[in-house]
């Protein structure tokens, strides 16, 4: 039996070039939340800080592959998505992946730095039809934000 001598440099090569082919897991979650150009999602907040616990339906989130967002609301007597307009407060015109696990789809402006705080959602569980966010106000993690796949209606 004739054992192939192949030389180190091949093999680095091939070690590179699997490693490469492999997704970020950065990008696939970018991938998940806005797809080839940009995906909408019904969001569903469960918050348990108000008074009692409070269930937020009729928001629809639209993330895009280059970190713009557009939300809207689903008005519910016409059936359609209206755009929620961005205030000089809330800026929710941007989404950012922080790191393989956490993401940050709401931010809001410091008055006196003017600077953008964002709020960090850390990422239980998501798959191509579902995302499900544990809220991190003021460091610790209470609330639930579930994204379910927006489906647009035939008209």
């Amino acid at each position: 039996m004739k054992i192939l001598n192949i030389p180190k440099n091949n093999y680095l090569f091939l070690v590179f070039f699997i490693f490469s082919c492999k997704e970020n897991k950065q990008d696939k979650i970018k991938s998940v939340f806005a797809g080839e150009v940009s995906k909408k999602w019904y969001s569903y907040n469960i918050d348990s800080t108000h008074c009692s616990q409070a269930f937020y339906p009729f928001r629809v989130f639209e993330f895009f592959k280059d970190g713009k967002q557009i939300q809207y609301i689903n008005n519910f007597t016409t059936k359609n998505l209206d755009t929620i307009p961005r205030s000089d407060m809330y800026n929710p015109g941007k989404w950012f992946v922080i790191n393989d696990s956490v993401v940050s789809i709401s931010s809001v402006r410091n008055p006196k730095s003017g600077y953008y705080y964002k709020f960090n959602r850390k990422i239980l569980y998501y798959n191509k039809d579902t995302i499900i966010l544990q809220d991190g106000k003021d460091g610790n993690y209470k609330g639930v934000l579930i994204l379910t796949r927006y489906k647009e209606k035939d008209k």
